[in-house]
């Protein structure tokens, strides 16, 4: 009966990374409700109108706090995908994913900059090239692990790598685009990432 090899020691614990990735992402959904503006209470009288005053002002503000918790929630999922067919990481991997971390956390403010700007597609390009750039790494990731064979798990096939591929190319496909239509003068284009969760399903 053939032994079963042993997980390789590469010298960086997977387990402190992915600890990392789920604080990052935690810390990013957070503070995406930051950019909920709440106008200070008014000293005069109060009433049910202000209120509904008050919410359709920061609608905006709700639209883009729900896409981008969406997304961040969409890549957080892609990431656990990714790293729970690993066996192990190596010193590339760690960096990659520290930068992607790094893009990661600044999705709170490219969605605060295109939720005040959200007339203005350069602020719309903004969000979108946080996207692009988060799903490139990402893809880059599972590309490099999927064919190091001292990283990915032997249980996963070529097709799992194809599919997990596929669905890692969504976001950037849905993310280019955003930006050729904000290229183009349309605002709002952050609305197209609603499509996402569509475009996963079907994945």
């Amino acid at each position: 009966m053939a032994k079963e090899k042993p997980t390789p020691y590469l010298g960086l614990n997977k387990g402190r990374a992915e600890a990392l990735t789920d604080g990052i992402f935690a810390f990013a959904m957070t503070l995406l409700v930051l950019g909920i503006d709440v106008p200070a209470r008014a000293a005069a009288t109060q009433t049910s109108d202000m209120v509904s005053k008050i919410l359709q002002d920061i609608y905006p503000d709700i639209s883009h706090y729900l896409i981008a918790f969406v997304m961040l929630a969409s890549f957080w999922m892609l990431h656990h995908r990714c790293y729970d067919r690993l066996k192990a990481i190596n010193r590339k991997l760690l960096w990659m994913n520290v930068a992607t971390l790094m893009f990661i956390a600044l999705i709170p403010f490219s969605t605060d900059l295109a939720d005040d700007y959200v007339t203005i597609p350069l602020a719309g390009i903004v969000f979108s090239v946080n996207m692009l750039i988060v799903g490139t790494l990402l893809y880059s990731q599972w590309s490099y692990a999927a064919g190091n064979k001292q990283l990915i798990s032997e249980e996963v096939t070529q097709e799992e790598v194809r599919t997990v591929k596929r669905r890692m190319m969504i976001m950037p496909g849905i993310a280019i685009i955003a930006i050729a239509l904000a290229a183009l003068g349309f605002p709002w284009t952050v609305l197209i990432y609603m499509i996402a969760p569509v475009a996963f399903a079907i994945f």
